[in-house]
């Protein structure tokens, strides 16, 4: 389609790009201090904009109506594929495309991902993940707003914890990303809320937990509130999949390979083991099952719940074996290895 192009875009877009590198040759050529810097900085931020209306103008040749437009089209066009916020920048034409790309996911449910709400991709890269539109995706966004906006009885905002969790139970058993949280808490610090309604006992899975969830999303696992569990042990486990990298010490598999995490006593508690660091290791769940094979039913993570145990049948050469895997594994090199207070939980 050429037939409606404006003859003259092009050539005030190769105007704009010329004055632009006029500018910098003469701030180059000339004994710049700061004013003269900012006189030079306010020409650059003109034909920056110059260049802008240009494309915006080159866009409505082409048809494309709006910057918002323009995003979506190029991201159909490389659906599945990472994207820089540059391009998107670029063929908008517009100062403001980043808040048409959270447009296009809120109001109109397009599954746009970014290094924002994916801990596999650069912060700064961006991602159309099928090429319709996804109805529950722009749900979550409209309960999302519901929930950012919620009210005590007299009135007042809520807190952020109070807010994350209304959200997430009213999302169940649907997931919710990063972005989401973050809008919901109106807090930088939502993760710590997060960790603090796992301590009052909500389940909150993520891809440690459930290999299914992108990394980055998190899901209430059940609508049922479980007894407080010790803040200690929560910051124990964190601590325990940052060092073993998040990847079973027994298959060398991760959760992006399909597999969730647990942490595992090498000695069992009721075999003398503690909770000592090097007492502790992650291990998925299949190579978990096969730790305790003589348990029966599946293994639970031993420091969330700490009322699982290991079957007594077991005789005392597991604690033999386990100190000798122990004793192996203290002697290799793990750098950023954290140090973790003692305790004991029953496993």
């Amino acid at each position: 389609m050429t037939s409606n192009v404006d003859p003259q875009a092009l050539s005030r877009m190769r105007v704009a790009a010329e004055q632009y590198l006029a500018v910098l040759e003469r701030a180059e050529a000339a004994m710049l201090s700061r004013d003269t810097w900012l006189e030079h900085a306010a020409e650059l931020g003109y034909w920056s904009a110059e260049q802008r209306s240009a494309l915006s103008d080159m866009n409505r040749g082409f048809g494309i109506a709006s910057g918002r437009e323009a995003i979506l089209l190029y991201l159909l066009r490389h659906v599945r594929t990472s994207v820089p916020a540059t391009a998107l920048a670029g063929v908008s034409g517009i100062a403001e495309w980043a808040r048409r790309v959270r447009e296009l996911r809120v109001e109109f449910g397009w599954p746009i991902e970014s290094g924002v709400t994916r801990d596999d991709m650069p912060y700064d890269h961006y991602i159309l993940r099928d090429d319709t539109p996804d109805e529950d995706l722009a749900d979550r966004w409209r309960v999302a707003k519901t929930a950012r906006n919620l009210k005590k009885a007299d009135g007042r905002p809520t807190s952020g914890k109070d807010r994350l969790i209304h959200y997430l139970r009213e999302i169940t058993p649907r997931h919710a990303d990063k972005e989401q949280l973050a809008y919901v808490a109106r807090i930088q610090e939502w993760p710590r809320r997060l960790r603090e309604l796992e301590e009052e006992g909500w389940v909150i899975d993520s891809n440690v937990d459930d290999p299914s969830l992108q990394p980055g999303s998190y899901r209430l696992a059940t609508l049922e509130k479980r007894p407080p569990r010790v803040r200690k042990s929560i910051k124990l486990r964190h601590q325990i999949l940052d060092r073993d990298r998040c990847t079973c010490q027994d298959c060398g598999r991760k959760p992006t390979d399909g597999v969730a995490l647990q942490i595992h006593h090498e000695v069992p508690v009721h075999l003398g083991g503690t909770n000592d660091e090097n007492n502790l290791v992650t291990l998925c769940i299949q190579c978990h099952g096969g730790r305790h094979a003589l348990m029966g039913g599946a293994p639970e993570d031993e420091l969330l719940h700490p009322e699982f145990r290991a079957d007594l049948r077991a005789s005392s050469n597991v604690a033999h074996d386990a100190d000798s895997r122990r004793h192996t594994r203290t002697q290799q090199d793990r750098p950023g290895e954290l140090s973790v207070a003692q305790g004991t939980l029953r496993d």
